[in-house]
């Protein structure tokens, strides 16, 4: 997910998480594709299961979307506060 921040090409932004979906150009973007992850990947990995299973699939796959969304707020509030000077020094 650093790469939102340190990768400026937006071609060299790969997420192996996304596929089958189109590549990302900001981090919002990122997780409003991740949000539609759970329901579809649940049905699929649930094929012919019964609803109950379905749905603990899917609730679980959106408690990992919300620790996801959490980790990226929480990047984004670091990456904003890291001086100017530091990035320069990394490169």
């Amino acid at each position: 997910m650093k790469k939102f921040y340190i990768v400026d090409d937006p071609s060299k932004r790969k997420f192996p998480s996304l596929v089958g979906f189109r590549d990302p150009v900001n981090i919002d973007e990122y997780l409003k594709l991740k949000a539609r992850q759970p329901e579809k990947r649940a049905n699929l990995e649930c094929k012919g299961k019964i609803d109950n299973e379905i749905s603990s699939h899917m609730q679980f796959l959106l408690t990992k979307l919300k620790q996801l969304e959490d980790y990226a707020r929480d990047l984004s509030k670091e990456m904003s506060n890291q001086p100017l000077e530091a990035d320069l020094q990394q490169e």
